[in-house]
């Protein structure tokens, strides 16, 4: 069964992005350390476009903009960098259509299928489509200039955009059973990053751009739609920023020092504010794991030695103790029963 929503595809480069779409590139470039003035000398314009483009940029410009950030930090990985600051504001009409048909798209599925449909109102750099594979589903993205030196860049930013998107629209971390690309493996290719990326295993010079998903997850429930607000951060309790943070850092094994620094706090501070919610640190930082460690068994293809990794354990051993505790279970045996 396929669910698609395309056009034919045209070898120039031709059509545009929307304004917004470009402001997780300038987060990326920026969060790498760029400035804005020196991309903007390199792209021969002015600061201010910068700051306030017009609302529909060439995809030509559009490809330029990444070519020229990922030239500029020498970083060949930008693509899936970019991809991790996709949020649903970056999507404009299609952002608010999501958020005000909420109460009728209820799942991931429905919600990802309002995606293809809009799409083309954000961009005319691709467009995708669903593929069921028995228990699985395939979503495929075609892009409109494959063959472009910025390909792999856009491909990975799109890719990575979805998984992110996903995430943010269900509140939790999207497990993946498989991630394909079109082009070719990178020579600079750089493990740590594509698993902080995908949480999988990247496959290269396959026939689409695509993501793997097990049906069970796409049934997945969406988050309250005003969580998906430019402001929701803003209400977040303590609890719920250190989760978003340990979420997102977890393969780094990440410490109170550094989640306290990241929220612009001492340690102490922080485990003051925790407490008030009668938690710990060590017990928020458990909780993630276990979620985390629950999906990947369920719903993954990767092995016992990959997850524990991804959940930031330097041993196996360490990963089995931990689940065992937590679950009465190990994690052979929880990922056999899922399986059956």
């Amino acid at each position: 069964m396929t669910i698609e929503m395309t056009e034919p595809l045209v070898s120039s480069r031709s059509g545009f992005v929307i304004a917004a779409y470009i402001q997780p590139v300038l987060k990326a470039f920026l969060q790498q350390g760029g400035r804005l003035s020196s991309l903007a000398d390199a792209m021969a314009v002015n600061d201010l476009w910068m700051l306030n483009p017009p609302e529909k940029i060439a995809i030509e410009q559009y490809f330029s903009l990444l070519l020229k950030s990922s030239q500029l930090l020498q970083d060949g990985h930008l693509g899936i960098r970019v991809g991790q600051y996709v949020g649903l504001a970056n999507f404009d009409v299609l952002g608010q259509a999501l958020a005000n048909t909420q109460s009728r798209a209820s799942t991931l599925a429905q919600a990802l299928q309002q995606v293809m449909v809009l799409e083309r109102l954000v961009h005319r750099l691709g467009d995708s489509r669903i593929q069921i594979e028995g228990q699985n589903v395939r979503l495929i993205w075609r892009a409109q200039h494959q063959q472009d030196s910025a390909a792999r860049l856009v491909a990975e930013s799109v890719l990575s955009g979805i998984v992110h998107l996903g995430q943010q629209l269900t509140g939790r971390l999207i497990p993946l059973r498989e991630v394909c690309f079109v082009h070719e493996k990178p020579n600079d290719y750089d493990d740590r990053v594509y698993q902080q990326g995908f949480r999988t295993d990247c496959q290269f010079n396959q026939k689409s751009n695509s993501i793997v998903i097990a049906a069970e997850v796409l049934a997945w429930p969406l988050v309250q739609a005003d969580a998906w607000s430019s402001q929701s951060i803003s209400t977040e309790t303590i609890v719920d920023q250190v989760k978003r943070l340990l979420e997102e850092n977890m393969m780094s094994n990440p410490k109170i020092a550094q989640v306290s620094a990241m929220l612009g706090m001492g340690e102490r501070s922080l485990q003051r504010k925790l407490k008030g919610y009668e938690t710990s640190f060590q017990q928020v930082l458990a909780s993630v794991r276990l979620q985390q460690a629950y999906g990947y068994l369920q719903y993954s293809n990767l092995s016992i030695l990959h997850i524990s990794q991804l959940l930031g354990f330097k041993e196996q051993s360490s990963f089995n103790h931990f689940f065992l505790e937590a679950s009465s279970s190990s994690p052979r045996h929880y990922k056999a029963k899922m399986k059956r």
